[in-house]
């Protein structure tokens, strides 16, 4: 499951952070503008979850950050503060 923030849990459970690096299969890429979003997708704005609503299999690989951060470009707001990072 994806979720945008962690998920409530009254115990600790495993987090990690989402770097998408995506891949599809030309068939699966046009049969995915055909599908409804689903209520997840909507809730979380999250496509990865209409994938998961048509019972599609994500492959998630786990990644060592050695302690390296992230930039995130998810939408265009980001981009001029990754810009001004790297100039």
């Amino acid at each position: 499951y994806f979720e945008i923030s962690k998920i409530d849990q009254d115990k600790p459970i495993p987090c990690y952070h989402h770097v998408g690096v995506y891949a599809y299969r030309r068939n699966v890429l046009n049969d995915y503008l055909y599908w409804s979003e689903s209520h997840l997708e909507k809730l979380e704005g999250l496509e990865q979850l209409r994938f998961l609503s048509e019972n599609k299999k994500i492959k998630c690989v786990e990644v060592n950050s050695r302690g390296n951060v992230f930039w995130e470009l998810n939408n265009p707001e980001d981009v001029q503060r990754i810009e001004k990072v790297i100039s």
